[in-house]
């Protein structure tokens, strides 16, 4: 399906998150009408940022890849102010009390023998190995292969049990909020791969500032919030009984909705996560870097991992905000995850509580024998599919699966964020 480029189309988008802003940026930056319906009061979608105290605090654990060869098509992240993370990656063992380093060595070969100490010669070769074969042009590449689960994969890779369960699952229960790692193993080699070739960097407003970016591009009049969708077709959005009209209707909703929207079958599995907020005067973390738990259990140490985002962006009054995540549906108080947090950190009884944010679908899910960074097509019954469950759970899937959209519509794709300017006057046949 394409459109002759040159004839003005008035497109109708359901959902105010990255995929949805991205596809009405491009859209309207060429001359086309756009309407965006958002459900929620704000955009941004599940990348969501609060205010706590005055100083944003991103709903969910968030970092941008800067790797990701589609976000430098879309977004200036350097107006984002973002702020790199410590390459390295700490692991504690509560029961021992005991920290290992998961240095990077070409970065920073200060870390080579802690790392070499922490993982073992033979492991610290293959994660090198790894590092080497994930650091490919196309980081995608992967995902067009077979694919075992991340665990199978990882067993494969020759990696040792002991670096398996004590850094590699609870980094990937991370990276895919499920702590059965059922995703692809080809998924864990892109993820690779982007920490490979990048930085993980964080936005100083948090990680809405991306979608708000491309939001910024749009002129209010073409956004709806508090908006709920009942029904779309090819050429119509429903809201409250009523029908919209438009030439094409974009989908760009967690999996979850759009399955309910267009009768699509996917897995019942939700994906959910929490983080709770504390603050105290001084860092527990000297670095901001991430503090995996080397014995994260759902059940019995449900700490995934703890970060200082404070660090990289510091609050006006000179406190520091402690983060630490959980995955899974269990509910937990703030009070029983600082008590465990005492055997990670003594001084954690003395922190302060601040709150508390909660993401339900916080990604999609992809079958593990799925084959192809494309999962579905991006034209169903003429509706047009955006979204990272039509390619695959990242921010780079994410915005590919705009770049479907508009190459699906005849729109050409930007070649950096400069062309999501649109120009006084656009020259379109009515």
């Amino acid at each position: 399906m394409s459109e002759r480029w040159g004839e003005r189309m008035n497109v109708g988008i359901v959902g105010g998150g990255l995929a949805g802003l991205a596809t009405a940026s491009a859209l309207y930056a060429a001359g086309h009408d756009i309407t965006v319906y958002e459900a929620s009061d704000r955009l941004g979608g599940r990348m969501g940022t609060t205010t706590m105290e005055g100083h944003p605090v991103d709903l969910g654990f968030h970092v941008l890849h800067t790797a990701y060869p589609a976000l430098k098509r879309w977004v200036d992240v350097a107006a984002l102010e973002a702020t790199p993370m410590d390459p390295s990656t700490e692991v504690i063992l509560p029961s021992q009390g005991k920290r290992l380093l998961l240095g990077d060595a070409l970065r920073r070969p200060s870390t080579l023998l802690p790392t070499l100490r922490s993982v073992g010669p033979f492991n610290a070769l293959r994660l090198l190995r790894w590092r080497q074969r994930a650091r490919g042009r196309d980081l995608e590449a992967p995902l067009d292969r077979p694919s075992q689960s991340i665990d199978a994969g990882l067993a494969d890779q020759g990696f040792s049990k002991g670096l398996r369960q004590r850094v590699l699952h609870p980094l990937f229960a991370g990276i895919t909020l499920d702590p059965q790692r059922k995703e692809r193993a080809a998924f864990a080699t892109f993820t690779w791969g982007a920490m490979a070739n990048g930085s993980m960097v964080m936005p100083k407003d948090g990680i809405v500032a991306v979608p708000l970016q491309l939001a910024s591009r749009l002129p209010s009049e073409a956004v709806r919030l508090g908006v709920a969708v009942e029904d779309v077709d090819a050429n119509g959005v429903t809201v409250d009984g009523v029908r919209h009209d438009h030439d094409k209707v974009v989908l760009a909703v967690p999996q979850h909705v759009a399955a309910s929207l267009l009768d699509i079958t996917t897995s019942p599995d939700e994906r959910r996560t929490t983080t709770m907020v504390y603050a105290t005067e001084a860092p527990p973390l000297r670095a901001a870097r991430l503090l995996l738990n080397g014995e994260y259990d759902p059940t019995s140490s449900p700490v995934l991992h703890v970060h200082v985002p404070t660090l990289l962006h510091p609050r006006d009054d000179g406190q520091h905000f402690v983060v630490a995540t959980l995955l899974g549906e269990q509910d937990h108080a703030a009070e029983d995850v600082q008590e465990r947090l005492r055997s990670w950190f003594p001084e954690a009884a003395s922190w302060r509580i601040v709150g508390r944010t909660d993401v339900r679908h916080a990604l999609p899910n992809i079958p593990t024998h799925h084959v192809g960074r494309d999962h579905l097509p991006v034209d169903v019954d003429g509706v047009l599919l955006a979204g990272d469950h039509t390619t695959h759970p990242s921010v780079q899937g994410t915005l590919r699966s705009a770049e479907r959209v508009l190459e699906a519509l005849g729109v050409p794709l930007p070649q950096g964020p400069q062309d999501l300017q649109r120009p006084a006057a656009v020259e379109v046949t009515a």
